[in-house]
This record gives structure tokens, sequence and C-alpha cells, in this order.
């Protein structure tokens, strides 16, 4: 695409297509190194456009919108072709910003979009490293000033005054129009009965969610239809799983652990005995900046608090049988964590080695089934607690959420595993040759 202009091709249309710009006033769309009507120079405009295809041995490209310059004499854009600027040179001539608010002057405080700057035969070109985000606004900010020094256009006269102050558009793509499909699919835990000292509930969402916290879209509403005021504790980052499609909603803790300032003041945001219902408004956006296809609401009772350290021996384990892959099935004493359930409990081997398999957390929480991978062997193995793992009110294995509240806090070390030992049945003898079959 490089090379001079004729005036043949500045009468040709310009191969590309507006998407969608908000720039400051032009004089007209101009073409490089035509005269505006007076005998100055016409103004250079800023456009998004659709980028051609390069085609075999072209430059490359993201496939996607590009920003563009047009409207710059022959002579600015053979200057800029001959000047090989340093990347710091190039955004200090054409800057590309999300555009947050603020004016042309903040731009150099933004960190600027990554991507690859160009020349072609009528325009300055700035190509995204990622196509910009439907829906997204960019601020552009044009700087002539650090164009290459060339004379006035008239030879000796002033310069035309669009080269004294930097031109300036914001610029974006449209959003994709698309029916709003992201819901959520779960809420743990999943009892309806909880205590009233309950720590934090898990949204499950059935697609990636935005960045975005719950804080301004989750409620928690009482009998009375009432919201629960300042239920769940405000965080500046959102507590989001890896894929994006599970958000932590912590309680307030100082309101929910005895003798603290605000439960002294405020007291739990749940009761005992009383029906809640936790609200998730449709305005809270998913991946694509859509919102939820639909309101959720999720009813529950508080029951009464729960204060006691976890004890492994209050577990019932039904073994499998050695040499099959029916699964351990753990019988909990109350509701566990449902995510920590699948990453704080593990089975070892006889000989000590991590035995590899799938998790299913069921019956409200209070089973776990581990699947191993392989047959399972004859002899001890041994079911370990990670210090990590808690029941839905915070407590852990040998150390109650409530300092005190338990006997178990004096018990084994906390910060240590836990662990019991169990030993896949014996499997059925086969049957002898020839006996009869039932």
């Amino acid at each position: 695409m490089r090379g001079r202009r004729t005036a043949a091709a500045c009468a040709l249309p310009v191969p590309a297509v507006v998407l969608l710009a908000a720039a400051v006033p032009a004089a007209g769309p101009g073409c490089a190194g035509v005269a505006a009507p007076g005998g100055g120079e016409s103004r250079p405009e800023i456009r998004l456009t659709r980028a051609p295809d390069p085609g075999p041995g072209g430059a490359r490209g993201t496939g996607g919108g590009a920003v563009d310059v047009r409207g710059l004499p022959a002579a600015d854009l053979a200057a800029v072709r001959a000047a090989r600027f340093t990347r710091s040179e190039w955004e200090a001539l054409l800057r590309v910003t999300v555009a947050g608010g603020g004016t042309a002057a903040d731009a150099p405080d933004l960190p600027a979009v990554l991507g690859d700057y160009a020349v072609t035969d009528d325009a300055v070109r700035f190509s995204p490293r990622y196509p910009f985000d439907p829906g997204r606004r960019y601020r552009v900010v044009f700087s002539p000033q650090r164009l290459p020094a060339r004379p006035p256009a008239d030879g000796g006269g002033a310069a035309a005054p669009w080269r004294e102050r930097p031109l300036e558009a914001v610029v974006g793509e449209p959003a994709a129009r698309r029916a709003p499909s992201t819901r959520v699919v779960r809420v743990y835990p999943t009892a309806d009965v909880v205590p009233e000292n309950q720590l934090r509930f898990y949204v499950h969402f059935s697609a990636p969610m935005g960045l975005e916290g719950g804080s301004d879209h989750v409620r928690l509403i009482d009998a009375e239809g009432q919201v629960v005021d300042d239920a769940f504790l405000p965080l500046d980052l959102a507590l989001w799983n890896a894929g994006r499609t599970r958000c932590t909603l912590l309680f307030d803790p100082g309101r929910v652990k005895r003798g603290i300032l605000p439960n002294v003041r405020r007291g739990r945001p749940l009761a005992e005995g009383r029906r809640f219902t936790l609200a998730v408004d449709s305005a809270w956006r998913d991946a694509d900046g859509l919102p939820l296809a639909e309101p959720f609401r999720r009813s529950f009772t508080a029951g009464p608090p729960e204060e006691r350290a976890l004890d492994l021996a209050d577990w019932r384990l039904r073994p499998p049988a050695a040499g099959g892959r029916d699964p351990l099935v753990v019988v909990f004493d109350r509701p566990l964590d449902h995510a920590l359930l699948r990453r704080a409990l593990l089975v070892a081997s006889p000989a000590g080695a991590r035995v590899p398999g799938d998790v299913d957390v069921r019956a409200a929480e209070t089973e776990w089934a581990f699947t191993p991978h392989a047959p399972w062997e004859r002899g001890e193995h041994r079911l370990t607690a990670l210090p990590a793992l808690e029941d839905t009110a915070g407590n852990r294995v040998g150390r109650p959420f409530e300092v005190g509240a338990s006997p178990a806090a004096a018990g084994p070390d906390p910060a240590a595993p836990m662990q019991r030992p169990f030993r896949p049945a014996a499997p059925a003898p086969a049957p002898a040759a020839g006996a009869a079959r039932p």
C-alpha cells in the first residue's frame, strides 16, 4: 500500500467501512495533499474503519477495526513513513486509549492500547493487537505537532490551523445485538435451612461473567420484604473463580462473629427461625456486557448457629470393595463448604500416594463420594482433611470459628491435616465352578 498517490486515486472511494466515530468537526474527509477552498490545507479526520485484508505477503493485521488518520498531505505521509519512529514516538503522534472520561490532555497518563502502526497510501493507521471490544469506546488523540518538521503549506507563510493543536475523537464498534442468555444456575449451600452464622454463598452462572461483583445486584430480603442492610461484605475486587462462573458472596464477618463491635451493635444478618430470600437482579452483566436473562431468587430459613469444630470421628465412612471402582462415600454430621469439599479432602493409598479420582458432592453438601480412576487396592487407605476444610459457618477441623466455643479447639493441632483410616472391603468370592447360579 506504499507509494505516491495520484489525482485519480484521490477520486476513488475509500476502501473501508466507517463503523462508528464521534470526532471533532472537520472541514471534510479531504484527500492527502489536496488543497481546501481558499488555498489552505484541508483538516485531517480520524476514522474507525474495517481494514481490508492485506493479501499474500501483506502486513500483519487483526482482521478487525483500525484507526485511520486521513486527509494528511502527501508530504506528511512520506515524512512519517521515512521517520522510522520508535513505539514511544508513534504513541506520541497517534495515541489510542480506552475512553474513561477526561480530555486529550489526560491521554498521556492512560495506558495505550497495544497495536501496530503503519503508513498507507492515504492514512496513518493504528491496528490494535486484539480486536476492539464491541460496545467499548476508545479515545484517539492525533498530535500534528509530532509530525516530522516540514515547511508551511504556502512555502513561507503561517502553518495551517489544524497543526497547532491535537485532533481528538472517540470511536468504537457498536455492541453486538444479542438476546441475554446467561443465568444463575445454582446457589450454594443448597440446604433449605442454613445456620444463622452462615459465612458465605456461592452464586454459579451458566456462562462467564464480567469483572463486576455482586454488591450492586444482590440483596438479602427478610420475610417482610425488607432489604437487610449491609448484609454482605463490600469488597474492592469481586471473588471470582478462574472462569468467572462462580462468585463468592461473604457475609460481613464482623456482624457474624459474636463479641465484635458490628455484631454487638447490629446483630447477625440472619436470625434463627426467620425466612429470608437471596435476590439477584438481572442488571448484573456477563462477559459480553449483556444483562442476565432473568432475575433469580432463592428462599431459605435460618437455623440455630453452628459453633462446633469439625471432628472426623463424627463422620460415617462407607468403604467400597477392593478390586472395583465403586465410590468411597463419606457422610458428614452437617453440611460442609461446597467449594472446599472439592479440593480439601484427599485419599491416600496404602503406600501413601495420593489416589486420583473424581469427586461428587451431594445430599445438600452432607455427602462426599470419591470414585477412583483405577480399582481400589487392598490394605489400609487414609482419608485426609486439609486444614482449609470448613463447614458453612467457618468451623474447621479442631478449630471453631468462635474461639473457645468448642472443647475440640484444645485438641489436635488445627494447622495440621487430619486423617482417618479405612480399608476397602474384601471382594466377594467368585462362585465355584459348576455351582448353581441363583
